[in-house]
């Protein structure tokens, strides 16, 4: 009697084909990731489209690689469902076994696999419909196969490696999208990122190189012969890189135009030591973080709607198909992407900003459970932002607490870099037509006064003031050479206006704050607040809403010269004072805030 294997049960064995992956490229990249965990360096993914039917269906897909194969022992287990043989792998792609049944009868009810190794070539498969007819839950016998009979290799069309696997869907009947040009261009768009770091060349902790070149193989059978479409054929696909830090890239060939990267590494990428349970065993594990930012000249490049061009919509969709809102977080399990999303780190979706800032959390496999890593890689469910004031009310464990509270705090620093660098390309001059000096950068000027317009300083005087104004910008804006600066300082007292507006972070609870330097008062607008970034911000990018900017200025301008004009030293009426105006402050964000409340 033959040795046989138990697979499942057969009275719903044909809706097993239901079993949760997220697309028929979340299926191929489960294919993927055993070959290259078999060290092939080469993968090939052969779509076959029968031209002899109107829709152009597609009539197979195969996943061929070049590396290791299997021998018989391993290959016996390889269309178990849940028997792989690296279920306590600590590194690594592989450690749950599943990917190959499941992946594949996920897109069709007959899968046929073959593996050569050492001259030998082994066969089997799983026919959904042959186990329901025959009600036996039982995987064939593995047989040993003196050629591929597969007709696409008789024909000479392709050449079959000496080593590695082939992995066939016959007649898959799950694919989404249907059409070969479609789902070329999918495969291409996703598994070049979630394979970014095989293709360009990966280094595991074991100090073992994994490097791949990723294939997409179009032929169209007429019922006699099999032609290539080069046309939608993809050889060696590049990597895409969320974090836009990768040379090299899709985006090269995108926009040609930019400077690549497009993107700069934000600080330095933190790494943090725990030590975890697995496998009844203490183990340490390293979770590390980075985070990246849009360079300002890139975006300049692509005009003030930058957001609205190709390019800008590239930063918010990444490469991804099918999703809305903002994905701006990947999850990198042993060198491969898990999951994307926003996991609650983004709490105002209306933040211009949030387009153009990325991160990344690298995580090992001795830790899938904590972050919820599921058996087909598609998801990361625990990772998520913990409110610290309730933090303790959960049992959230110490990597997820780390994890979001290093985001939570440089994702806001990463942000006030972007806002610094937005104010900083929206400097204009008195007129507002972008000739001669700049004012500070954002800057605006209006009316106003200083509460004592006739002044007259004398030319001492003037110099202490305008030195004074020169390192109140020095300190804010440390990038500015000397002489910008003080072709600042000499342009703002060379005009009538007294009232100059500039953009500052003022925290979370000022609208804006004041100084006066001699006849001129430098007003700072928050940039941070939600009137600002609700109202002011629009105003700014419209030219046609100048009477609107400028209306609010003057509002401002006005509470500010109240101040001035009614000053007084006696600090319990200061106080009083500053209280009254974040209280207002406050008052105002919060009001915004439930006008906008979702």
């Amino acid at each position: 009697m033959s040795n046989k294997r138990p697979l499942m049960g057969t009275d719903n064995i044909l809706g097993l084909q239901d079993n949760g992956y997220k697309s028929t490229v979340s299926a191929i990249s489960e294919i993927i990731d055993n070959s290259i965990q078999a060290h092939a360096t080469n993968v090939d993914i052969v779509i076959i489209r029968n031209t002899t039917r109107e829709s152009d269906e597609i009539d197979e897909i195969m996943i061929i690689d070049d590396g290791d194969g299997m021998d018989q022992n391993i290959f016996d287990k390889a269309l178990q469902m849940s028997s792989g043989s690296r279920s306590k792998a600590k590194s690594g792609l592989g450690k749950y076994g599943q990917g190959l049944p499941n992946s594949s009868i996920s897109q069709t009810k007959r899968v046929e696999v073959y593996t050569m190794q050492k001259g030998k070539i082994l066969y089997n498969h799983i026919d959904l419909n042959e186990i329901y007819e025959s009600q036996q839950p039982y995987l064939p016998d593995t047989e040993k196969r003196n050629e591929i009979d597969i007709p696409i290799f008789k024909s000479k069309k392709l050449k079959a490696p000496e080593t590695g696997t082939i992995v066939r869907w016959v007649n898959p009947n799950k694919v989404k999208p249907k059409t070969a040009r479609t789902l070329a261009t999918h495969i291409e768009q996703i598994a070049g990122r979630t394979f970014r770091y095989f293709i360009n060349g990966f280094k595991d902790n074991d100090g073992k190189i994994y490097k791949c070149n990723i294939n997409i193989l179009v032929f169209d059978f007429n019922g006699k012969n099999y032609e290539p479409d080069n046309f939608i054929t993809k050889k060696n696909i590049l990597p895409f890189d969320p974090m836009f830090l990768m040379p090299a890239t899709q985006m090269n060939k995108l926009f040609p135009e930019s400077s690549h990267p497009t993107s700069s590494i934000f600080d330095e990428k933190i790494k943090k030591e725990f030590k975890v349970i697995y496998n009844n065993e203490k183990v340490k594990t390293i979770v590390e973080i980075k985070l990246s930012y849009c360079n300002k000249k890139e975006r300049d490049r692509y005009g003030r709607n930058a957001g609205g061009e190709p390019f800008g919509k590239k930063y918010l969709n990444r490469n991804l198909i099918g999703t809305s809102g903002y994905n701006n977080i990947s999850i990198i399990r042993a060198g491969r992407e898990i999951d994307y999303g926003s996991f609650g780190f983004i709490l105002d979706a209306s933040e211009s900003t949030n387009r153009w800032w990325s991160a990344e959390i690298l995580v090992e496999p001795v830790i899938d459970s904590i972050i919820g890593i599921d058996n087909k890689k598609q998801q990361a469910s625990q990772i998520q932002f913990v409110d610290n004031q309730t933090s303790e009310d959960y049992d959230h464990h110490e990597i997820i607490r780390w994890i979001s509270t290093f985001l939570t705090q440089n994702i806001k620093s990463v942000k006030t870099i972007i806002e610094l660098q937005n104010a900083s390309s929206n400097g204009t001059t008195a007129k507002g037509k972008g000739k001669g000096p700049k004012l500070p950068p954002g800057g605006g000027t209006e009316p106003g006064n200083s509460g004592n317009p006739g002044a007259n300083p004398d030319d001492d005087e003037m110099k202490k003031v305008k030195k004074e104004l020169f390192e109140w910008i020095k300190e804010r804006y440390p990038k500015l050479k000397d002489d910008e600066i003080w072709e600042i300082v000499d342009y703002a007292f060379s005009i009538k206006d007294c009232h100059i507006f500039i953009k500052s972070d003022l925290g979370d609870t000022q609208l804006y704050s004041y100084k006066v330097f001699g006849t001129k008062v430098l007003i700072e607008i928050n940039y941070t607040h939600s009137f600002y970034k609700r109202f002011i911000q629009g105003f700014e990018e419209d030219p046609s809403q100048e009477k609107s900017l400028r209306s609010i200025r003057l509002l401002i301008g006005a509470m500010v010269n109240a101040e001035i004009v009614n000053g007084t030293d006696e600090k319990e009426i200061l106080k009083d004072r500053r209280n009254i105006k974040n209280r207002m402050s406050e008052c105002l964000e919060d009001y915004i805030e439930d006008l906008y409340a979702s």
